[in-house]
């Protein structure tokens, strides 16, 4: 082993490079761990961003339509090339919005929304060659907004890219809607970042290495204290005191300048901490919006009744919007008052139990929307000159209301109220228009489908009361109302009695047996009317009747329901055809003849052979002037 202490270095030479790398390494890991950071927080909120757009766009997707386009120039084609080009211009940043599909051959592209001119466009039912692998994977599973995990670059740019499903409106997935978002600035942002990294690296490099003489020149002691406290501060403790016994000035500068570096970097840590809070808490409120969203849309597809549905839209709002209030009024027939009709706040609570209502004119806020069909926020209704104090809601701050509108028509209102002034953001006013635009679809379907019920079970009524008049009457017209079988003929039944159990069964139109005698009753049903009965009895004694056996006779009815229909309708066919069979021949006879009084002789004549028996005709004409 060499220890000649001219060719060691000197101690000044070891502490020097000691003290240089350590700083080195404080500076390198400080810059990775800023750069790594913003890169993330860069790329999170671009993804972030496209996962909202790509959300909110899903929903304004008609699977219906997408299943009839088949051509570039058809009127499907259009209709979500124009949509879609909304969806692309609502931000400068979308570049591609597009639809697809898949067959045996692979995923191809059904609308790729574009301009005349736009390039890089993909023609209907273009394959996709080069899908992306999370689309590639999840194509035919895909049940919610999924991301591609990486920003990719190719000669058209750096694009983040976004899928969502796209449902027809038998809840079937029937196709994936892509959004392309340019990613260039956040490429740019993060170069320029590693550059400023670099450079301030560079910077840096001169003042460690000064520092590392300086502490190289110190004396042993102050020396392994501040080797200590090196270590302590690149493992990342920046609370660690600097305090160095300084038996030199340049050991009291070195340790100066060490404290004023820590504090610094914890100043540096601190903002990096409250900015990380203030994002996270920001992406928590977007996150819990877009759920409402969700939750609204849900809701819209398994509520069917208004009375239920507009409380749950309330509760929803309140719960993920912060606000204390919500309130939902709709517009009277007369167009003249927007009434109250659900609300989550006791105040909104006792203003439903004395049937609140608002006349449609700007003296409030609610009126004013109703009667313009424009939003209207009051962020300090101290100062709005629109605001009603209401003394149900006092703690109310600041107000928004927004139209619920149908085809341009506003059918209600949707007012939110906070305790806090300058409660709503512009974020806010975007989600909550797009909420208010799912309300007013819901309400519509809702009265839609309660009107189709009405008309369904008005529908049902009256085929079921055409259904008894028609066989009330048939019954009436045939000889024999029914038939017994003994087991060696059958023949028609006389009896009384058979005919009041026959009337028992068709009031109840219920299954029956009978204890006495194990006999057993089963309706003859058409169409929800009980028709008849099928009586069976059994010759010897009681009997106990097994489920395959009823469910047999029961079958039997039924099949024997739809036979008796079947002959009633051929003979009411054949009576018509009779009947417009003797008014032709009678018309014919009568067309045959230009006299008056042949015409009326004829008529008489005609008249009375086709109705035969003993029946009188006369045809006489009324005189001038008589009222009879």
């Amino acid at each position: 082993m060499n220890n000649n202490p001219s060719k060691q270095p000197s101690l000044l030479t070891i502490l020097t490079l000691a003290f240089t790398l350590s700083g080195l390494l404080i500076s390198v890991s400080i810059i990775a761990i800023l750069y790594n950071n913003l890169k993330a927080g860069l790329q999170e909120e671009l993804k972030n961003r496209l996962l909202t757009i790509t959300s909110i766009a899903a929903l304004q997707q008609d699977g219906d339509t997408l299943l009839k386009v088949s051509a570039r120039d058809d009127e499907y084609y259009k209709i979500i090339n124009e949509r879609n080009l909304k969806i692309r211009s609502a931000d400068s940043d979308i570049i591609y919005v597009y639809t697809m599909r898949k067959n045996e051959e692979g995923i191809y592209f059904v609308v790729d929304a574009n301009l005349p001119g736009d390039e890089g466009i993909a023609d209907f039912g273009q394959p996709y060659l080069e899908p992306g692998p999370t689309l590639e994977q999840n194509f035919d599973t895909i049940d919610r907004t999924i991301i591609e995990p990486e920003i990719y670059t190719d000669e058209f740019g750096s694009f983040l890219s976004a899928y969502a499903p796209i449902y027809a409106s038998t809840g079937e997935r029937v196709g994936v809607l892509g959004i392309d978002i340019a990613a260039d600035k956040i490429v740019a942002r993060e170069r320029r970042i590693l550059n400023q990294s670099l450079l301030l690296f560079a910077v840096s490099l001169p003042v460690i290495a000064l520092l590392g003489y300086l502490l190289g020149r110190f004396v042993t002691s102050p020396y392994v204290k501040l080797t200590t406290i090196a270590q302590k501060i690149a493992s990342g403790n920046l609370e660690e005191s600097t305090q160095i016994p300084a038996n030199s000035r340049e050991a009291a500068l070195l340790a100066d300048s060490f404290r004023t570096m820590t504090q610094k970097l914890r100043q540096l840590v601190g903002t990096l901490e409250l900015q990380v809070a203030d994002r996270t808490q920001k992406l928590e409120k977007r996150a819990s919006q877009s759920q409402a969203v969700s939750s609204v849309a849900r809701a819209i597809t398994t509520i069917q009744d208004i009375d239920l549905l507009l409380p749950k839209i309330t509760e929803l709002v309140c719960e993920h919007f912060g606000v204390y209030h919500t309130g939902i009024f709709l517009v009277d027939e007369e167009n003249k008052l927007a009434i109250l009709r659900a609300s989550n706040s006791p105040g909104g609570q006792k203003m439903l139990s004395r049937r609140h209502r608002l006349k449609l004119d700007t003296n409030s806020i609610v009126g004013y929307v109703a009667s313009r069909g424009n939003p209207r926020i009051a962020l300090d209704v101290g100062t709005d000159a629109f605001f009603f104090n209401n003394p149900d809601l006092p703690e109310t701050r600041s107000e928004m209301a927004l139209p619920l509108s149908i085809g341009g028509r506003v059918i209600g209102v949707l007012d939110v109220q906070s305790t806090h002034p300058n409660a709503f953001t512009e974020e806010d006013v975007a989600t909550l228009s797009t909420l208010a635009d799912q309300i007013a679809i819901a309400i519509e379907n809702t009265r839609l489908f309660a009107e189709a019920q009405n008309a369904l079970r008005d529908s049902e009524t009256s085929f079921e009361r055409y259904i008894k008049q028609e066989w009330s009457s048939f019954a009436r017209r045939i000889k024999n109302t029914g038939y017994t079988f003994d087991g060696t003929r059958s023949q028609p039944i006389k009896s009384k009695d058979g005919r009041e159990k026959v009337k028992t069964v068709t009031q109840t139109g219920r299954l029956s047996l009978e204890r006495d005698n194990g006999g057993i009753t089963i309706p003859i049903r058409l169409r929800g009317q009980t028709i008849g009965m099928l009586d069976v009895k059994p010759k010897n004694g009681s009997r106990k009747w097994t489920q395959d056996e009823i469910t047999l006779l029961e079958a039997a009815a039924e099949r024997a329901a739809l036979a008796l229909e079947n002959a009633r309708l051929v003979e009411s066919a054949q009576q018509r055809a009779a009947r417009e069979r003797t008014i032709g021949e009678i018309s014919a006879r009568l067309g045959s003849v230009s006299d008056v009084e042949a015409i009326m002789q004829t008529a008489v004549e005609e008249l009375g052979r086709k109705i035969g028996g003993a029946t009188e005709v006369t045809i006489e004409f009324s005189e001038e002037g008589s009222q009879e």
